[in-house]
């Protein structure tokens, strides 16, 4: 394989590549990190507030997350248009946009945290099924709840704004500490005694500080306070990105969730265990795919405005090529080693069961994983329509090709049916964008994913052979150190190109 042309230079320090590399591995760095919180503390806040509480707690959440869906896209469209703006240069641009997507933003959580303040009596006593002496401290957990959305929409604001203006690290930075703050002061009440009320009130705190410090920030970048102040021209080029961004995020719930939905309408609750199991590390891994799109997809907004894109097109085909490398064997191995690592999780029961989920659920992240580096391209060049195109497709195959699976199958149809459909339409996105958006031939996009998967195929089997080779969990363990190491050793040798041999090495610290 032939070195990309158009790399920037690796010699200098704080090299575009190498900011790129330190940003995601950042972002994947807090995520992991937050998500092991969530884990270990799940249980314990379970437990204390007791099974009824800890619902009331699960409801605000699930309200909250409906209604976070009031910003209408203008999440992306603040990442893109501001990037766009900041990347050449356009002071006036980066002041309309910020203050315009600032009063978006505002509208939307008022309107949000309002529909929770004023109908937490309702949805405590019609519409949520919560027994009489937790009514009262519902509805306070509801209308606390109201607010916290409020902080969390100034917040999203913020964070799209620090995301755009190349701020990842104290971004990333704010949410490993409040993200902390906010599972540890929860145990910390619940161990002092405390009910779900003073729990929410504990969080409220941590989301007024959070918002803070996140204006505080941008502020600081900015040497001026932005304000809410709405520009026409601006709001309808970013209402009109927004809105393909929305559609397609509402696609991606219905890509990722159709088949569950399908599963739990045609099989009875006993079944859905060895499928929602899996599908949660399904979820865990997505999370870890999003990192890599907290600085990519900025980057290729900033990029956007110009004519030459070879410098894209070149990080582009590496971006692939690193997506492949670094999913491809996480997904072999949890796919390879899932019944002992259930087992020891849960039961050996429950292992022989969801193991088979888990193998055909950990591919299809590995599958979704690929389908990241085009989606942000197609997004930050102006065309979310592309997005909510593959969205759709996967999700109407993933649901259709449900309909057929579950009923002979149960919980391994549904799980089979994510494979299918993002494996059909991943693929054929992957070239299109290539080709159209950057001018990467199919035989030269399929030149540079050739080294990826063949390393990728060669640890799977390696993976799959110690399987069958070797049994119980501590030897899952020791398996996966042992090839992960020679994985990594022979991928930096023979597949990495050089200049992403020489980025790893400059983000490393050495010449």
């Amino acid at each position: 394989m032939g070195v990309p042309t158009g790399w920037p230079e690796v010699t200098r320090p704080a090299t575009p590549a190498t900011r790129l590399l330190a940003q995601t591995l950042g972002a994947a760095g807090v995520n992991i990190w937050l998500g092991l919180i969530g884990i270990l503390t799940t249980p314990y806040l379970l437990l204390g507030l007791g099974s009824a509480s800890y619902g009331v707690f699960a409801m605000v959440s699930m309200a909250s997350s409906h209604l976070s869906n009031l910003e209408f896209g203008f999440g992306h469209a603040t990442v893109r248009f501001l990037a766009r703006a900041h990347g050449v240069g356009d002071r006036d641009g980066e002041r309309t946009v910020l203050e315009t997507s600032l009063a978006v933003f505002l509208a939307g959580g008022l309107v949000g945290g309002g529909v929770l303040l004023l109908s937490s009596r309702l949805l405590v006593e019609s519409f949520f099924h919560i027994p009489a002496p937790l009514q009262e401290s519902a509805r306070q957990a509801f209308r606390l709840g109201g607010f916290i959305l409020l902080c969390s929409f100034l917040a999203s604001f913020f964070a799209a704004a620090l995301q755009a203006l190349g701020r990842l690290d104290w971004l990333n930075g704010s949410r490993a500490v409040f993200g902390t703050l906010s599972s540890a002061a929860a145990v910390a009440v619940v161990a002092a005694g405390g009910e779900l009320e003073r729990v929410f009130v504990a969080q409220t705190l941590i989301a007024v500080a959070s918002c803070s410090l996140l204006a505080f920030l941008l502020t600081r970048i900015r040497g001026e306070w932005t304000r809410p102040r709405v520009d026409p021209k601006a709001l309808r080029e970013m209402a009109t990105f927004g809105v393909f961004v929305f559609a397609g995020g509402i696609a991606y719930q219905w890509m990722i969730n159709g088949p569950p939905v399908v599963l739990a309408a045609q099989v009875s609750s006993a079944e859905l265990p060895p499928f929602s199991i899996p599908h949660t590390v399904l979820q865990k891994l997505i999370l870890l795919v999003t990192s890599a799109g907290l600085a990519f997809y900025p980057y290729v907004s900033a990029h956007s405005a110009g004519s030459d894109r070879a410098l894209l097109a070149s990080v582009f085909e590496s971006h692939v090529r690193l997506t492949i490398l670094v999913m491809g064997p996480i997904a072999s191995y949890l796919a390879a080693f899932g019944k002992p690592l259930l087992a020891a999780w849960v039961t050996p029961e429950f292992a022989r069961d969801a193991w088979p989920c888990l193998g055909l659920l950990t591919s299809a992240a590995f599958v979704l994983a690929v389908s990241g580096p085009p989606a942000d391209v197609a997004r930050g060049l102006g065309r979310p329509s592309w997005v909510l195109v593959y969205t759709t497709f996967v999700a109407a195959v993933a649901v259709g090709t449900s309909l057929c699976l579950v009923p002979p199958l149960g919980a391994v149809g549904a799980a089979l049916a994510s494979l299918l459909s993002l494996l059909l339409i991943t693929v054929p996105f992957l070239f299109i964008v290539a080709r159209r958006l950057l001018a990467l031939g199919t035989r030269e996009m399929a030149r540079a994913m050739l080294g990826p998967a063949v390393a990728v195929s060669a640890a799977s089997l390696a993976f799959a052979l110690l399987a069958v080779m070797l049994k119980g969990f501590v030897w899952a363990l020791v398996a996966g150190l042992v090839v992960s190491g020679l994985y990594a050793a022979a991928t930096f040798r023979f597949v990495l190109i050089e200049p992403e041999r020489q980025v790893l090495l400059r983000f490393a610290g050495r010449p």
